[in-house]
């Protein structure tokens, strides 16, 4: 498939120790791609490089086929960036700060509805557009920001921990875009939940001293690294019945009773997926599960004989 971002080589120091150091990477257009590690690994430089704002070192970056050093204007054209802080003016309106950002990418006014009105609607912010961030939740601020980086159509998006401070049904919302936008457009994202990443990500990268350390899909890090996968489920009529059953069936490593819900372990999210298929599902009132934390995952990356 065609890239979309290219990186050859690329290093970034800061006082003369090396913060990404040699980074040879392609991601396609279309693609969900995300960027992992502990803090103080990479991430949040790599994506500032990718959206201009930092220049590496050493290397070069191809967005679009064009080298953004050499092509910043045009770059800036198709690509947004969320940083992890916000990027709002907290003394300005919400729909003061929406249309200072819509000035900034050319969007007309006559235009503003149309381009910007779908996602405030989409995020569910149109009752604060009148009042100040200042008087905004840690939540809605993040709203505001996410509608400021998607307006103007970017082709591609880059996201540095997107879901901080949002709660449960923003997080499925945004969660939701992305997915839709699968083909269509280029998502970059860093992220410490790994629920987020397995749910939205075509590969991931995992960074560690600014050198890649995987490299793959959920299929490759499954073949060499186990990662147990924690199901529950919740009953209208609880699941004594239905922990009987399953108490035989070979994917399952642990079951546990919660009262109107069960929680199964697996090895990993296909095994899961492969109970769930043995399961009447019409009695059920929600599916929900996570699997390991990101640090535990880097554990057992490092401790492994195989890399």
């Amino acid at each position: 498939m065609e890239a979309s971002i290219t990186l050859k080589n690329v290093s970034k120091h800061f006082k003369k120790k090396y913060v990404l150091s040699g980074l040879s990477i392609g991601i396609e257009k279309g693609s969900t791609f995300a960027i992992i590690g502990r803090n103080g690994a990479g991430k949040s430089t790599l994506l500032r490089i990718l959206s201009t704002i930092l220049k590496p070192d050493r290397g070069v970056v191809y967005i679009d086929g064009k080298d953004i050093e050499q092509n910043i204007a045009a770059v800036k054209k198709i690509v947004a960036y969320l940083p992890d802080h916000d990027i709002h003016d907290p003394w300005l309106t919400g729909r003061e700060n929406l249309e200072k950002r819509a000035r900034y990418l050319g969007i007309e006014d006559t235009e503003f509805e149309s381009q910007v009105t779908p996602f405030v609607k989409m995020f569910e912010i149109e009752d604060e557009l009148d009042n100040y961030p200042v008087t905004y939740s840690r939540g809605i601020k993040r709203r505001l920001d996410i509608v400021q980086v998607l307006m103007g159509d970017p082709e591609v998006i880059i996201l540095d921990e997107p879901t901080l401070g949002l709660d449960y049904h923003a997080r499925a919302i945004l969660f939701r875009y992305i997915l839709d936008q699968k083909g269509k457009k280029t998502v970059v994202l860093s992220s410490n939940e790994f629920t987020e990443i397995q749910t939205t990500a075509d590969r991931w990268i995992v960074l560690e001293h600014g050198q890649v350390r995987f490299d793959g899909t959920l299929e490759n890090m499954g073949a060499q690294i186990e990662l147990p996968f924690y199901g529950n489920i919740e009953f209208r009529h609880g699941g004594y019945q239905l922990i009987k059953a399953l108490q035989h069936v070979k994917e399952i490593k642990e079951i546990h009773d919660l009262g109107r819900s069960i929680q199964i372990v697996t090895e990993n999210i296909k095994d899961f997926i492969t109970v769930l298929k043995k399961i009447n599902l019409d009695d059920i009132i929600s599916i929900s599960g996570s699997s390991i934390h990101i640090e535990e995952f880097l554990n057992k990356l490092n401790s492994d004989e195989g890399f």
